[in-house]
């Protein structure tokens, strides 16, 4: 076949085709850059909430080592001041506590009563599924008196004789009271 043949055959083909394979082929090409640039997209937002998950485990751990979030542990009894002294006494099992005593711990009925109008009908009450009969029936105020002694050189607590407001809340199902927040009677 000539050079001659090879055009004739050329000029028979339409141009509708080269067209729309040209079309095609760009199609294509901006498809899988648009497909490149989602994948990258992923896979910054992925990395980026690992960062920050990471970065919120560090400030918790943080937080708690130095003592500025300290949860309590305790065993939940069906006694609400038991409840309270277990929290108290195993603070000895954290690693910067060096003596504990629990001097007086009762039931405060005048803060009860006071913080249970203070969340009836309020949005922390909603927000926890407390209702208003829950609040009467099932909430109370322990207040404690007790001394602790810290070693310094894990923490910056001080040592000395702390007074204390336990919020506690029943299970309806157990019977078992639950610590659920705290606070010094002189904040």
């Amino acid at each position: 076949m000539n050079a001659n043949h090879i055009l004739d055959a050329l000029e028979m083909i339409d141009d509708t085709y080269i067209t729309d394979v040209k079309d095609r082929y760009f199609m294509n090409i901006t498809n899988k850059m648009k497909k490149d640039v989602k994948v990258r997209s992923l896979r910054r937002a992925l990395a980026l909430v690992a960062v920050i998950a990471a970065l919120l485990a560090l400030c918790g751990f943080a937080a708690y080592e130095l003592g500025l979030w300290d949860p309590w542990l305790q065993k939940p009894t069906t006694n609400p001041m038991e409840t309270v002294q277990s929290a108290i006494e195993n603070q000895i099992d954290k690693e910067y506590t060096i003596n504990v005593r629990v001097d007086e711990i009762k039931v405060d009925d005048t803060e009860t009563k006071r913080v249970i109008e203070m969340y009836t009908g309020s949005e922390l009450a909603e927000a926890r599924g407390w209702t208003d009969d829950y609040l009467a029936e099932h909430f109370i105020v322990v207040w404690a008196k007790y001394y602790v002694e810290y070693d310094h050189t894990k923490t910056f607590m001080n040592d000395g004789y702390t007074e204390q407001y336990f919020y506690l809340t029943e299970d309806s199902e157990t019977g078992e009271w639950t610590i659920i927040d705290n606070t010094s009677p002189n904040t």
